[in-house]
């Protein structure tokens, strides 16, 4: 059987579960057993696996999630993976308030083209 791996929430640096203090940057885990759950999948934006960061967007969005849309606009200035971009982008469509549709309207100048045409067939005029 195959050991689970664990990284740190804060600096995601590979740690031992039965650590309560990551090594790398100090961050004591007894602060993120007191995030709340929105909070959590914020901060797994951040993950070192692509898939989790995935994971992390699609269910902020379905919780239409408004604390997540600054950490989405920062994430859509650096982030270079389609898929990823893709995900955030489906997150603010679903979160639909006026502040992720401007987002999304910012977009259709990415230098991807798969992310203006993502923009495109979205047609951020009539997101709801």
């Amino acid at each position: 059987m195959m050991p689970n791996h664990y990284y740190c929430p804060s600096c995601w640096a590979d740690m031992d579960q039965k650590r309560r203090q990551c090594p790398q940057c100090g961050y004591d885990l007894s602060t993120y057993e007191k995030l709340s759950y929105e909070e959590k999948l914020i901060l797994a934006l951040k993950h070192p696996i692509r898939e989790n960061r995935m994971i992390a967007a699609q269910v902020l969005g379905k919780l239409r999630s408004r604390a997540a849309i600054p950490f989405f606009a920062t994430l859509l200035q650096t982030e270079k993976d389609f898929y990823m971009i893709r995900e955030i982008v489906h997150a603010l469509v679903q979160i639909g308030n006026v502040q992720s549709i401007n987002i999304i309207k910012k977009l259709k100048d990415h230098p991807l083209e798969l992310v203006r045409h993502l923009v495109a067939d979205i047609n951020a005029d009539r997101v709801p």
